[in-house]
């Protein structure tokens, strides 16, 4: 069992190529404690009971950011356990991209606070779309790295496009929020809220109508098979 496990050891870092367990281990560690401080923003209301009411009306923007970062942080969550599930292994240049995504999910609670506490400025609805773009990049970033350094199992051309046009209307969504920030920041706010609305649709209803899709799901969601860890 040992020497199965040097042996497995070695060819992992054949290349360059380490294992995946410290990489995955931190990314979840600033998924939770990020996940965990969106709600340090939302204090109880203050006063006596018959305020009690009107103290969660003012509240409610923060809940309400609060609600959406969650979702959206969820999201993240899940694509990037994905992707890792169906990694043989990390390279250098991936474990940098991979820290730039996690540095774009450690700044959500701040932008959070900041659209929570006003949440029809332009100013705030900008930082927070300019953040959500960010995060969505960054990890297009890491899938993208992964893919090119060959430590993934390789998706067929219709899969990699079905992958590269999920990022492209997301990143694209994002900056219309931005744009609409300082025309109509209503509808800008509209726009984030539905965002991760559209990523569990679309992810649930785009692999079954084609089955390079049902591939795709399959191939993101082994579990790392063939890998052993």
């Amino acid at each position: 069992m040992r020497g199965d496990g040097s042996s497995n050891e070695e060819r992992l870092r054949t290349g360059r190529r380490y294992r995946t367990d410290r990489t995955e281990g931190i990314s979840d560690g600033v998924f939770a404690v990020s996940l965990t401080l969106l709600i340090l923003d939302v204090r109880p209301p203050e006063g006596g009971v018959s305020q009690l009411v009107h103290g969660l009306v003012l509240i409610a923007p923060r809940l309400g950011t609060f609600a959406l970062s969650f979702a959206i942080v969820a999201y993240y969550w899940l694509v990037h356990h994905l992707i890792f599930a169906s990694l043989r292994g990390v390279k250098v240049a991936l474990i940098w991209a991979n820290m730039l995504f996690l540095f774009t999910i450690a700044v959500l609670p701040f932008s959070t606070a900041v659209l929570g506490r006003y949440a029809l400025a332009p100013v705030a609805l900008a930082i927070y779309g300019a953040n959500l773009a960010a995060c969505t990049s960054t990890l297009a970033g890491v899938w993208f790295v992964a893919d090119h350094s060959h430590i993934t199992e390789q998706p067929t051309v219709s899969q990699r496009r079905y992958i590269v046009r999920r990022f492209g209307v997301q990143l694209m969504v994002a900056l219309l929020g931005i744009a609409c920030a300082f025309l109509a920041p209503a509808l800008a706010l509209s726009i984030f809220v539905a965002l991760p609305i559209v990523f569990a649709l679309t992810y649930h209803r785009s692999p079954s109508h084609n089955p390079d899709h049902r591939d795709l799901a399959r191939h993101w969601s082994r579990a790392g098979r063939g890998v052993s860890l």
